[in-house]
């Protein structure tokens, strides 16, 4: 089995030998300032991860470290807080799905399965023709030839 290239490219060898990283990676170069903002913002945004899931998590679990605390302590917020807010999540998203449940059961038994649907059968050239919308030769040119330019616009007003 071959790759599918283009003709002017070499083969390509289809082995278990082939050295797949090596076309894998990408090797740029890269500014070193436009790097360090990069890993600075990725750490940033790190950090802010582990600190927002470490705040809901030690509320869960009920444990107050004093980094966590200074940080509920500016929000004013307590674990109890916190922990019903989570409940207010959770027992929402069940709601939510559950409407969604019920709304799926009811078009179901209203309309009917999907499986019923077919998709249309292709438009035919009597078709085109009994629209009446462009002259026959019209349609043959659009058909058959790659670059058509109209000088006027081909298709008839709708009556």
């Amino acid at each position: 089995m071959e790759f599918t290239r283009p003709g002017d490219t070499e083969k390509q060898p289809v082995s278990e030998l082939y050295d797949y990283e090596q076309e894998i990676l990408v090797k740029t170069k890269q500014n070193v300032f436009r790097k360090g903002i990069e890993l600075l913002l990725t750490a940033v945004f790190w950090l802010y991860t582990f600190i927002v899931t470490w705040f809901f998590l030690s509320a869960v679990v009920d444990v107050n470290d004093r980094y966590i605390a200074i940080l509920k302590t500016a929000l004013n917020v307590t674990n109890a807080d916190i922990r019903e807010l989570l409940y207010f999540g959770l027992v929402s998203s069940f709601v939510a799905a559950l409407l969604l449940f019920l709304w799926r059961t009811y078009n179901k038994r209203k309309y009917g399965p999907l499986n019923r649907r077919q998709m249309p059968t292709d438009t035919t050239l009597d078709d085109l023709l009994k629209l009446d919308l462009m002259e026959p030769e019209d349609i043959a040119r659009l058909q058959s030839d790659k670059v058509i330019v109209f000088t006027e616009n081909p298709v008839k007003e709708l009556k």
